[in-house]
């Protein structure tokens, strides 16, 4: 099922955004990376029957990518996706977090300019509720891995699943190279037959449709539709990881571009970034 669009209701910008006297904000824990705020914001949900994981790029970094993170992306069943805004609006965590204007402008490949975003109060702490249907997370419940601060993420092969069905080729080839999993790993672990999930393609692009219209934008970054090979896209960015290798990751050293020969898999540290 596709979760509507959503659109927050805007509020009132930041006192450091509008020129007021303000209190600077706080930076988030673990050196500016929210890992404590994040977490307190994941087990308010799930105390509330609310599951949850964590996608988009921190998903990545728990996996090893080297990607930086602006904000997290909170992932909940479509279904729940406005009742988890309410509770975080209205409930206890409401003097802990606020809602703010989603991102002005669509993203490439996203529509999380649709999505509701949250702010920590005086913290420069932010996240955005996903539904699950929009980055392909099979749910009910979620198979996921906690990483060793405790953050739920989607376990390896349900993330790299979502990358090969909605032929997202830039996080497909970041997380082989951040995992370093080989080609059969994926034939143990991972649905290679057939092609991408098209179905899942063009309801996406009417939804990317739907929110623009009449809204002026110039732009409108519609989802790729091209069919691909499960098998042969895994094989080829599997077989490249050497080929994506630069000057500054000699193959003396590195495995992948993210992974010095012989370093152990990212999840299984307990990084501050995760």
């Amino acid at each position: 099922m596709l979760a509507p669009n959503f659109h927050p209701t805007p509020v009132p910008s930041d006192p450091v955004e509008s020129g007021s006297s303000y209190s600077p904000d706080e930076v988030p824990s673990y050196g500016g990376h929210g890992i404590l705020e994040i977490l307190e914001v994941i087990r308010f949900l799930e105390r509330n029957g609310i599951e949850c994981c964590i996608v988009g790029v921190s998903a990545l970094i728990f996996y090893g990518a080297g990607r930086v993170r602006d904000e997290w992306d909170l992932c909940v069943p479509d279904d729940k996706v406005v009742e988890a805004a309410n509770l975080l609006s209205t409930g206890s965590m409401a003097h802990r977090v606020h809602p703010v204007p989603s991102i002005p402008i669509p993203q490439p490949f996203s529509l999380s300019h649709t999505y509701h975003r949250f702010k920590g109060n005086g913290v420069h702490f932010y996240f955005l509720l996903v539904p699950a249907y929009h980055v392909h997370i099979p749910y009910g419940p979620f198979s996921i891995q906690r990483s060793l601060n405790g953050i739920p993420y989607p376990t390896l092969p349900v993330l790299l699943q979502s990358f090969l069905d909605m032929n997202d080729d830039v996080s497909l080839c970041d997380c082989v190279d951040g995992s370093n999993v080989s080609e059969e790993w994926g034939t143990r672990n991972l649905q290679l037959d057939g092609t991408n999930d098209l179905k899942w393609t063009q309801t996406m692009n009417v939804a990317a449709a739907e929110a623009a219209r009449g809204r002026g934008w110039m732009f409108v970054h519609y989802y790729p539709t091209s069919t691909i090979s499960r098998q042969e896209k895994w094989e080829s960015r599997v077989r490249s990881k050497k080929a994506r290798l630069g000057w500054t990751t000699p193959e003396s050293l590195f495995d992948t571009r993210f992974r010095l020969k012989g370093s152990p898999d990212p999840w299984t540290k307990k990084l501050i970034s995760s």
